[in-house]
């Protein structure tokens, strides 16, 4: 059974808050970090989670609804918790690396999710899973770059 067009518009705006969190959460990373190539790196991701956000943005206008602004809660209170932590403890690139790898980890859980959803339209799941692509793709780059950089 097809889920209603309010489950759907849900799920596509939870998605969009998780996308715009991983524009803002590289964006913070490409600041903090130091080396020319993880600031390039960080800059290129905030700017591939903006532009699938614009892509979420565009689903969810087609279905009749309004994009909500800003992120999702949990990211907004994490990052607050982060500040905080920062301004005690500074970071390295490792940190910045393991932090982005985190943030990582929450994008595919929340794609993960929506993907088990029953009753998901089939245009909306292939797209979202083009989108959940793109984000497993750049977790596993940056997990595996952490695990590196650990081991020196």
């Amino acid at each position: 059974m097809t889920m209603t067009n309010e489950n759907v518009l849900d799920k596509l705006q939870y998605l969009l808050g998780t996308l715009r969190d991983g524009q803002k959460g590289f964006a913070d990373a490409a600041d903090h970090a130091t080396d020319p190539s993880l600031k390039s790196l960080f800059s290129e991701r905030s700017a591939q989670r903006a532009q699938m956000a614009s892509e979420v943005e565009a689903h969810i206008a087609r279905l009749g609804d309004k994009p909500r602004e800003g992120g999702s809660v949990g990211a907004a209170l994490h990052r607050t918790w982060l500040n905080v932590r920062d301004a005690l403890t500074g970071r390295d690139d490792t940190a910045v690396v393991a932090e982005a790898e985190r943030g990582e980890d929450v994008a595919v859980e929340n794609y993960q999710d929506v993907l088990k959803a029953e009753g998901l339209p089939a245009d909306v799941r292939s797209f979202v899973e083009g989108q959940f692509s793109k984000v497993k793709a750049s977790h596993d780059q940056i997990r595996d770059m952490k695990h590196s950089m650990e081991a020196r």
